[in-house]
């Protein structure tokens, strides 16, 4: 493990969306961490799904070695707090009070490492009328406001990926939360509870919408302002195969170079700025775009700061020749998935576990927390440990 967070030390009690996305993250930095699960696992939601297929695929689960623990049994609560007594941090994203049902809490793990940061991410945060609530990433984004700016045509979006809610209001605010307690507490030896939840999270992401509001420069309907599609050089647009392609020239220099290489730098509609005539701008794009094929637009605006780029599926970005240049993806188990981010260097991150190894339980990775080999048999002897798969 040599990346940036080489030496950091977390506990991971495995869970679903943002909990093993923020420990990816942070294993691929080079963190060590130590993913505890269930015996078993999660139940399945699809008894048909192929296993094996699925441990190929669990790409949050890479970079960190699996360990089952039986937490119902005393053995199990004893191995989890002597972990977290090594530990920089334990990240866990239980509804709140389960951690303390379980007698692993903030106050037991305290005791035991005074200057552990102990992260918690739930949708709704630790307190208020609906901690106790269940809800998904729809539910906490559209009580955080942020689900209101993908409305369209006067109707609220139908639904979008969990990207704004469990992965960047969650997980990367859970990281922000970790590597910001781990080092208060190197500096002061005062470890704290961190309550990294996706309401929070998300209503923070879209803090240039509220300034934006704020000054009267995002004040139309969704989808009708500067930023989401309400003018005619800031939006997606259909060619003549069917493609779509993204426009993004805000500034007055690039609209320019826009409005040049489409042949339109002499329209006087486009050259008065005028409110009422914005109907007519984003028409007259609409018609243009698709008289082509993705393919004309995107040679002809290659290398220009026209702004004029394709929206790739999933299958087509990995292809992609600027992608493919810089190695945003990376094969492993045969599943193409994004390579590890940011990019350091002089410690470059790195996937040292492959999803499929990093599914099944490995009691040796016990090991490097300072465990014998006598240990871990006992362990596995009492069934605290499960062995491996």
């Amino acid at each position: 493990m040599k990346g940036p967070l080489s030496g950091v030390k977390i506990v991971e009690l495995t869970g679903i969306g943002p909990v093993p996305y923020a420990a990816m993250i942070m294993a691929d930095l080079g963190a060590e961490i130590i993913r505890i699960d269930r015996p078993g696992g999660y139940p399945a939601i699809d008894p048909s799904l192929d296993f094996a297929a699925m441990d190929r695929a669990s790409i949050f689960f890479r970079s960190r070695p699996l360990v089952r623990v039986d937490l119902k049994k005393q053995g199990g609560k004893d191995l989890v707090l002597d972990l977290i007594g090594k530990a920089d941090a334990v990240i866990e994203g239980y509804r709140p009070g389960t951690m303390e049902r379980l007698g692993l809490g903030p106050e037991p793990c305290h005791t035991k490492n005074s200057a552990l940061a102990y992260i918690r991410v739930t949708g709704w945060g630790q307190s208020g009328p609906m901690a106790q609530m269940a809800g998904h990433d729809l539910n906490y984004i559209g009580v955080s406001g942020a689900l209101s700016l993908f409305a369209r045509d006067g109707k609220p979006a139908q639904g979008i990926p969990p990207l704004i809610g469990d992965m960047a209001g969650g997980a990367l605010f859970a990281v922000i939360g970790c590597l910001s307690a781990v080092l208060h507490a190197r500096s002061t030896g005062q470890g704290q509870v961190v309550d990294a939840n996706i309401v929070d999270g998300s209503a923070n992401l879209y803090t240039l919408m509220s300034a934006l509001t704020a000054m009267g420069l995002h004040d139309a309907q969704a989808g009708g302002n500067v930023l989401d599609g309400g003018r005619h050089y800031y939006r997606t647009y259909s060619c003549s195969d069917g493609a779509p392609i993204a426009v993004g020239a805000i500034e007055p220099a690039f609209r320019r170079l826009l409005l040049e290489r489409l042949d339109l730098q002499q329209d006087p509609r486009f050259l008065s700025g005028a409110a009422e005539d914005e109907a007519y701008r984003t028409a007259t794009l609409t018609a243009r775009f698709a008289s082509q094929p993705r393919d004309y637009w995107i040679n002809l605006f290659d290398g220009t700061d026209g702004c004029v780029t394709p929206v790739l599926t999933l299958d087509e970005a990995p292809g992609n020749a600027h992608n493919a240049t810089r190695q945003v993806f990376c094969t492993v188990d045969d599943v193409v998935q994004p390579a590890p981010a940011p990019r350091f260097d002089q410690t470059p991150g790195a996937i040292s576990i492959s999803p499929a190894a990093a599914s099944n339980s490995d009691p040796n990775a016990l090991r490097a927390w300072n465990f014998t080999d006598g240990d871990i048999q006992a362990l596995i002897d009492k069934g605290v440990v499960g062995c491996g798969e």
